[in-house]
């Protein structure tokens, strides 16, 4: 007799935690806004043919522009949709003044 006939309340949350993609995690970062950022490839090894205008662009890092491969990796790494915020609200929160009457210490 499981949970479902004897009418209790069904538990909503999964029977198992999701895990981590390990690979991912190692190549992938999620910013705060939920950006997803990545390193460029080709920056490794055989640098002494490249121009140095070219090493210096691959040093940076890239922000990954397809939406449908960032959810899918924010999926992976384990970062909610909630958690990340929408860049109109925290530039709207920094800015905000505070009441008249309080004082913070």
């Amino acid at each position: 007799m499981n949970q479902r006939d004897r009418g209790d309340v069904v538990n909503l949350m999964p029977s198992v935690k999701a895990k981590t993609h390990k690979g991912a995690k190692k190549r992938f970062k999620v910013s705060a806004n939920g950006k997803v950022s990545h390193k460029k490839c080709g920056s490794s090894h055989l640098m002494s043919h490249k121009s140095g205008k070219q090493v210096r662009r691959l040093r940076r890092k890239k922000i990954l522009k397809v939406e449908a491969e960032a959810k899918r990796l924010r999926r992976a790494l384990g970062v909610h949709e909630t958690a990340a915020k929408p860049l109109e609200a925290v530039e709207h929160a920094e800015h905000a003044p505070h009441a008249a009457g309080e004082h913070h210490a």
